[in-house]
Formats: structure tokens, sequence, C-alpha cells
């Protein structure tokens, strides 16, 4: 009589247990599908509510940038005079603060933040306008301008306005990427200022060479050994191709040597040629170099004369008539000290005396050429 009473208890217990069994199995199936389908739920989470303008309106009882008519409905681009203030203050301290987290590359000789953007410079080679934002983001960075400084007596190199939005959106892309984004800028726009540099440098010669120099020097490109040797390495600098792209498949930069005072009975010769000559190239640093091929003087201070480029007004032909002015000098130098050593003509040290006039680099082009 007992084992009658419980056997609709049995089946009640059995049918329990069946339901918590079903239900064990549809909360797994659903963990797993929530698991596997996490990043469809981002798409399909809450809107961000409009906070601000909610808090305008309890506070207020009013919305002030409510549309005047159905055209003018959509967010408003420009903040009201009494929010600009500080709007941009919070933006430059969120900036500065990101800069601090930052690795900038000691070649930046200017950073500086203005109204929520931070302007970085390289002497002569480029100026970057930067701020926080880039795609929504506000822990990666944007870009708003891009200025080169490289250039000539003409002015600054100008990038086409496509090219430019090209050329930052694509360095927007790898910095976005990048552990330090500010050293990702300054290697892309370096490079690409010092292939312009060299492009001017091999330009302004040969135009020098057609024109009224002509025959009074020559110029040939050259690769040295520590930056030919390893020709199967990644290190070739980036260019700008014809669609704007930074290309940086194999291509280098090669030098240039200009020699002056040219031997004519060795003009044709270019390995038996002993002419003086100065070589512009880029080291593997990726810094310009320009050398002379001898130790030569400067007649101003009586050191080492320094020839180098002015990158943002390049001018070979002032390079080529600093180098003759400081190798006559040198020789002049070492005249005097062989007259000096003759006792035939040297009796007393004010016999053999080099007299020094400051020429000015218009004049000596007229004597020389």
């Amino acid at each position: 009589m007992v084992g009658k009473n419980l056997v609709p208890l049995l089946h009640y217990c059995q049918q329990l247990a069946s339901t918590l069994s079903s239900h064990e199995t549809c909360f797994t199936q659903t963990g797993d599908s929530l698991f596997f389908m996490h990043e469809g739920l981002q798409q399909a989470r809450a809107p961000i509510f409009d906070v601000s303008s909610a808090i305008e309106v309890i506070h207020t009882g009013s919305y002030r940038r409510l549309p005047k008519s159905v055209e003018e409905i959509g967010t408003q681009n420009t903040l009201f005079q009494d929010e600009r203030k500080p709007t941009l203050k919070k933006l430059s301290t969120l900036v500065r603060a990101k800069l601090l987290e930052t690795l900038v590359p000691k070649e930046m000789s200017e950073v500086s933040v203005t109204d929520g953007i931070a302007n970085v410079q390289v002497d002569g080679e480029f100026k970057v306008l930067l701020t926080l934002g880039y795609r929504g983001h506000f822990s990666l960075w944007r870009i708003l301008h891009i200025e080169l400084l490289v250039g000539e007596n003409t002015g600054p190199i100008k990038l086409e306005e496509t090219r430019r939005y090209v050329l930052g959106d694509d360095i927007e892309r790898r910095m976005a990427v990048a552990d330090n984004p500010l050293t990702i800028l300054y290697t892309i726009l370096h490079e690409l200022c010092i292939s312009f540099v060299m492009d001017t440098v091999i330009r302004q010669t040969n135009v020098l060479r057609q024109g009224r120099w002509k025959e009074a020097i020559k110029s040939e490109l050259v690769s040295d050994s520590h930056r030919s040797a390893g020709q199967g390495g990644n290190n070739a600098p980036t260019q700008l191709g014809q669609d704007g792209e930074l290309d940086s498949s194999g291509f280098r930069i090669p030098g240039l040597k200009i020699n002056y005072w040219l031997d004519e009975r060795n003009s044709g010769s270019a390995e038996s040629d002993s002419s003086p000559f100065i070589k512009v190239e880029a080291l593997q640093d990726m810094q310009i170099k320009c050398q002379h091929s001898s130790f030569v003087l400067d007649p101003l201070t009586d050191k080492e004369a320094d020839l180098s480029l002015d990158l943002s007004c390049i001018d070979v032909e002032a390079i080529i008539l600093k180098a003759i002015a400081c190798n006559r000098h040198t020789r002049l130098l070492e005249i005097q000290r062989e007259l000096k050593k003759n006792t035939r003509i040297s009796l007393s040290p004010t016999d053999v005396v080099l007299k020094r006039k400051e020429v000015h680099m218009d004049v000596l082009q007229k004597v020389l050429i």
C-alpha cells in the first residue's frame, strides 16, 4: 500500500530530474553560443546615450543644439564659445600625458602642445601636427597636417594634396599598431626627406654640368661597400610611389661624387682621375654626409672645413665653391710652409706671408669659372 503511494512521487522526481537535465543542457549550449558570438555581441550592445545633452535638458530645461528646421538635424561639429576653452584645455592635458608615455626620438628638435595639438618638428626636414582620436580611439594618434621643410632656394618641397593625404593615412595606420608610434613617424618621414635631398643634389649637379660649369666638374653615382654589402637586407629607405603609398621594396639611395679641378689628361678615365672631389651620401644611420676627398681648412676659421648641407636650402653650387676656396687655402698654406723652410727665400717670419682676403661666393664664382 505504501509502494503504491510512492509511484506518483517517483514519476514526479523522474520528470523533475529530466527537466533539470534539460535545463543544464540548455545552459551549457547557451554559454557555448555566447562565447562563440561574443564579437557579434559588441555590435548588438546598447547604444551610447547622449548623457551630456540629457544633463543639459535636466538642468537648464532647454537644448541649445535643437535644430530650427529638419535640414539642420545632425550633430554640431563646432563647440560653443564658452565650451572651447575648457575642452581644448582638457585635450591638451590628454595629449601631454600621451607624449609622456611615448618614446620621443632624440632627433625631434621641437615638441610642443597648443590647444590640443602637438607640434612635432625635425629642423630642416619636416613638421607634423598631431592630436588624439584616430578613428574614434583617443589612445591613438591622428595626423592633422604634414609639412616638408626640405627644399632649395625657391622654397620647400610641396607634396600634392592627394599624396599628402595618402602618406598621412598610411603613417597613421602604422602608428596605430606600433609600440613606439613617434619613432615610426620619424623613420618614415626622415627617410622620405633623405630621398628628396639626394634627388635634389643629383638634379642640381646635372643642371650645373649642362650649364655654366660645363666641363669644369664631373659627377658619378656611387655606392660604397658598407651600404651595398648587405643587399639582401631589409634596411632600404622608404619611397613615395606614384599612387602616394610608401614603398621600401629594395630601393637604395645612391651617393654622388663630384670632381672639380679636373685633370685634362685623365678626363676620360674615372679610375685614374686624381682630381679632388666631394662625396654626398646617406650613411647607414640615414644621415646625409658631405665629405671632401682630402683634409681641407676653412680660410675663415683655420679649422677643418664643414661642408654640411643645409637641408632646408640645398645649394650644390655653394658647396662646390666652398670646397674650392678651402682647398685653395689649404694648398697655399702648404706652399707657405715650404717657402718658409727655404732659407734663401725666407730670412725672417715676415718674408713669406699669406694674405687673407674675404671673398664672397658670387665673386669667387666669377673668378673660378
